[in-house]
């Protein structure tokens, strides 16, 4: 592509640049958008913002070490939602918000190392990159042109055709 074309590209607008940086004075701000934009239900504990899952919204969770090939199977498939990466006691995990779209499966009937979350589960929210006590960060940011999260039953799909 030439320089010319380059600089006539429209740029992309992630949730990132459409928002001010991050200063503990406005890290509330910045939550806050998750709601406003995206409908999300924030619930803060303290410093720490929550994304409450509940209402139909749900986070699909697999390991990190084993999460590239079905983060990179739903992008293929045009079902990859935003996805964070969660410190737990049981290492890092990548959690895929997806909206449930039927019945939520049973444990035993999901691939291994993979756990749905929903109903009441909080799940803490990237607060900024300035934050000394990160237990979470976006793997794939929100899009606020795309606003719509995956269905359940696609996500679970696109994990277990990466497995095959």
């Amino acid at each position: 592509m030439s320089p010319q074309l380059a600089e006539r590209k429209a740029p992309t607008m992630s949730l990132d640049q459409k928002l001010p940086p991050i200063t503990l004075d406005r890290a509330y701000d910045r939550v806050d958008a998750y709601g406003r934009l995206f409908g999300w239900p924030v619930r803060w504990r303290g410093p720490q913002p929550f994304l409450a899952l509940e209402n139909g919204l749900c986070a699909v969770t697999m390991p990190k070490l084993s999460a590239g090939p079905p983060l990179a199977r739903l992008d293929l498939i045009g079902c990859a939602g935003p996805a964070m990466m969660l410190q737990t006691q049981r290492g890092p995990r990548v959690a895929v918000l997806a909206e449930i779209d039927g019945l939520v499966p049973l444990r035993d009937d999901l691939p291994r190392d993979v756990e749905v979350l929903a109903w009441g589960t909080l799940l803490p929210l990237p607060a900024g990159p300035r934050r000394s006590d990160i237990t979470s960060e976006w793997i794939t940011a929100p899009d606020p042109h795309r606003r719509w999260l995956p269905g359940l039953d696609a996500v679970l799909s696109g994990i277990a055709d990466a497995d095959r």
